[in-house]
């Protein structure tokens, strides 16, 4: 791993401050560690997701009963519920 010396405790006028090799090699030092701990959530999260029952990966409960039903039967369980939501928005007259 890159060591690079810390920034100092106390700014002296004399001190000369960082030179832009320096600001850019910290900048990708830090850009660096981003991305692997962009990698390690992304991981983590897959996992998570993984363990979830309902909804987590292909073989949730899920993903089979989606996987299960055809687009007719889509079509029809679109009907049943228009059918059965229709009449509470009918104006009563």
């Amino acid at each position: 791993m890159i060591n690079l010396p810390p920034y100092p405790n106390d700014t002296t006028p004399d001190w000369p401050g960082l030179t832009l090799q320096e600001i850019r090699m910290r900048r990708t030092l830090v850009q660096a560690r981003m991305e692997i701990q962009k990698f390690k959530m992304a991981a983590q999260i897959d996992g998570y997701r993984q363990k979830v029952p309902f909804f987590g990966g292909s073989q949730s409960m899920f993903s089979r009963l989606a996987g299960a039903f055809t687009m007719a039967e889509y079509g029809y369980f679109a009907i049943k519920a228009f059918r059965l939501v229709a009449p509470l928005f009918r104006r009563k007259r």
